[in-house]
């Protein structure tokens, strides 16, 4: 695993690769949200089932477009961004299965406050998916050292950079039920 910026990151992400990044709480991992071999390596590196679709983070509301309705996001959704909330909202009828909740047809999304998620969505262009960088139901990582010793054989680079400011992962609520998950 290389530490990298973002420029390179990007180009990690373009080949189906995984990377690793500091978000506003914790390191996060992710990659394309489109290209389903990269979503399904990161549910082997999380040894989560693909059953449990993964958040994704953007740097503008406009990115959102391919994903849900962006004219019906509500104005506390809107006020929320960017921020470290994450909202669960019906998804486009031609969202790929592995993005949304099998039940609900929901995607969970955030704009993120975290300049260096900002910049790595800004360059990719387009949301990425964004997990906590940890085994599912283990402790989420909040340093470097621990970053790489748990994942260097598994993930290609990190992005260098600090922590945010949040002290846990982002909090979750249903925008149509306006039900906090998390």
């Amino acid at each position: 695993m290389i530490i990298a910026n973002a420029n390179d990151a990007i180009e990690y992400l373009k080949k189906g690769e995984v990377i690793g990044y500091p978000t506003e709480a914790v390191y996060g991992i992710g990659c394309d949200p489109w290209n389903k071999l990269s979503v399904e390596k990161v549910a082997k590196i999380k040894r989560r089932s693909l059953n449990k679709p993964f958040l994704m983070v953007a740097s503008s509301i406009e990115q959102l477009d391919d994903l849900v309705d962006v004219t019906k996001l509500t104005n506390q959704v809107k006020l929320s961004w960017p921020g470290h909330t994450t909202w669960l909202i019906k998804a486009k009828e031609d969202v790929p299965g592995w993005l949304q909740d099998t039940e609900s047809k929901k995607v969970g999304i955030r704009i993120s406050s975290h300049p260096i998620v900002k910049n790595l969505c800004d360059l990719f262009k387009k949301p990425i998916i964004s997990t906590s960088a940890n085994i599912s139901g283990e402790e989420e990582i909040k340093n470097q050292l621990d970053f790489k010793k748990n994942f260097s054989s598994k993930i290609k680079c990190l992005v260098d950079g600090k922590l945010g400011h949040y002290e846990k992962t982002s909090t979750i609520i249903d925008m149509e039920s306006n039900k906090k998950i998390r």
